[in-house]
């Protein structure tokens, strides 16, 4: 039983590797990582290396935070909503009932 789980977390291992060293080159990602991923996953990582070119697909920049742009326009869209009055905020209680339902 112990040989099974021997190889089972070896498989683990060079699949991880070869993800890594895959992900660091479609990055152009250098450093001792990626070495160390390309030794731990070899033979697989041969084929990346033959397949996939270098920096292919580079590391993209995240879209800019807008959440205090949004927050603007949701208010604006109240006040117009609203007629440019000022929003009143829910009553609370157990009777919700106007004066057209009485």
């Amino acid at each position: 039983m112990g040989f099974l789980i021997k190889e089972i977390i070896g498989f683990i291992v060079w699949l991880v590797a070869n993800g890594v060293y895959l992900d660091a080159r479609r990055t152009g990602r250098r450093g001792i990582h990626r070495f160390l991923a390309f030794w731990m996953g070899l033979p697989g990582t041969l084929v990346s290396l033959i397949l996939v070119r270098e920096g292919s697909h580079p590391r993209i920049a995240p879209p800019p935070d807008d959440e205090d742009d949004l927050l603007a326009e949701v208010r604006r869209d109240r006040w117009l909503r609203t007629g440019g009055r000022p929003i009143e905020p829910p009553r609370s209680g157990a009777d919700d009932t106007t004066e057209e339902e009485t």
